[in-house]
């Protein structure tokens, strides 16, 4: 939806000079030193699917929300390439168009979401949320209804005839989100929008982009200092340093593996327990941990070696047929179906008599609520059913303290 390559910005009087620098590696300190200009972007190239949440972070001064703004010209960049696939004209590339252009681009496919709201203090909520669509040229009556709608979504129905002033930051902020979302553009770009929010506020603003993102499946860049609130959003994470990008990944990739002590400082102290995966952490079944248990009516068994007390069977396709303890089977229960809201928390002694099965996306945060159904290890299967390995203590106190698991 959105392709950036080698998207650079330099900031003064001549800055096609520190050009050269950059594809030298020189830092930005040196090319200020040398030719007293500054880098604001340096080389970024990135492709965001459509649909996604693709959430860029850093420290301030990183060049975040000066890359942002060259994604629509907001800034202009100095070099480099954006391209912009349209839904009629196929891919084009946003640096070439010419000004009327660039302002059908950005009045029908791009809306911006700014980190102080922008909203418009004389005009009713309703008139601010409406305002992109005055600019598109739709009529009164269509303005009115789409505004209405859309503040019936994000939760301010009976607001719109308020004035900006009356309303809290949060409420604001949803207001700017509702304008943005109401132009109904393909793409939307968010520069730290929730900073300025109170930590409870903000969390709830988050949830609700997030119930809002699967209605609608909007492509969004957000632009955001905090790992925990891209982790909570993105689907894709880009971590930037001085102007370039040093790693994208999933949010379970830049936590597992980051490829740079400037991103492992990032993640030291990040909450993994709702990114890291079943399936990372999972202790796999072909292990040397695990031993054959024997064979009978056509099921092979295996026992982890310091457990020889459960037994996992599988028949020869690698389905899961049963779990044997103490040589009796248990039940088995899948976890969503266990964390459920009707489900019955068992007695102590019965929660080593089930096996909890899950898939490999369930995350660490379901895994650890599992103990208080079953202290057995919780068995992790693919999407065919067949047995991927399983997840004990050690596994879970890897996954919290470590932030890593089994995949190479």
């Amino acid at each position: 939806m959105i392709r950036a390559e080698n998207v650079t910005k330099i900031f003064g009087s001549d800055p096609e000079s520190a050009i050269p620098l950059l594809e030298q590696n020189k830092t930005k300190d040196e090319i200020r030193e040398l030719t007293g200009q500054t880098v604001g972007v340096n080389q970024a190239s990135f492709d965001i699917q459509r649909g996604e949440v693709f959430a860029i972070m850093g420290l301030s001064g990183c060049g975040k929300s000066t890359l942002i703004r060259c994604i629509n010209r907001i800034i202009e960049p100095t070099a480099g390439r954006i391209f912009f696939k349209h839904p009629e004209r196929g891919e084009q590339d946003i640096t070439e168009l010419d000004e009327e252009q660039l302002r059908a681009l950005r009045k029908q496919h791009m809306s911006m979401v700014f980190q102080h709201f922008a909203l418009l203090p004389h005009r009713s909520v309703l008139s601010n949320v409406g305002y992109g669509l005055e600019i598109q040229g739709r009529g009164r009556k269509d303005r009115q209804d789409t505004a209405q709608r859309v503040l019936d979504m994000v939760g301010l129905g009976p607001w719109g005839q308020s004035y900006p002033a009356e309303l809290s930051g949060g409420m604001q902020q949803r207001v700017g989100l509702a304008r943005a979302l109401a132009t109904e553009a393909e793409v939307l770009l968010m520069d730290e929008p929730f900073s300025a929010l109170d930590p409870l506020i903000k969390v709830d603003m988050q949830q609700e982009l997030t119930r809002i993102q699967r209605e609608l499946q909007r492509t969004i860049l957000f632009i955001t200092h905090d790992l925990d609130e891209a982790m909570r959003i993105g689907d894709h994470i880009a971590i930037m340093e001085e102007g370039r990008i040093v790693q994208i990944g999933s949010p379970e990739q830049i936590l597992v593996n980051p490829r740079t002590e400037y991103v492992a400082k990032f993640v030291e102290h990040a909450d993994p327990t709702g990114v890291i995966t079943a399936g990372t952490i999972a202790l796999p079944l072909d292990s040397e941990e695990f031993v054959p248990s024997g064979e009978r009516d056509g099921i092979v068994y295996r026992h982890r070696h310091d457990q020889p007390q459960i037994r996992y069977g599988q028949d020869r396709e690698g389905q899961l047929r049963e779990v044997l303890v103490d040589g009796q089977a248990v039940p088995l229960r899948r976890l969503e179906e266990t964390l459920g809201e009707d489900a019955v928390r068992p007695v102590p002694s019965e929660r080593s008599r089930v096996v909890l099965t899950c898939g490999e996306d369930a995350v660490l945060r379901h895994i650890l609520r599992s103990r208080l159904y079953s202290t057995l290890p919780v068995i992790v299967t693919n999407g065919d059913g067949r047995l991927r390995g399983l997840i004990d203590d050690p596994e879970l106190i890897n996954g919290i303290l470590e932030k890593r698991g089994h995949i190479p």
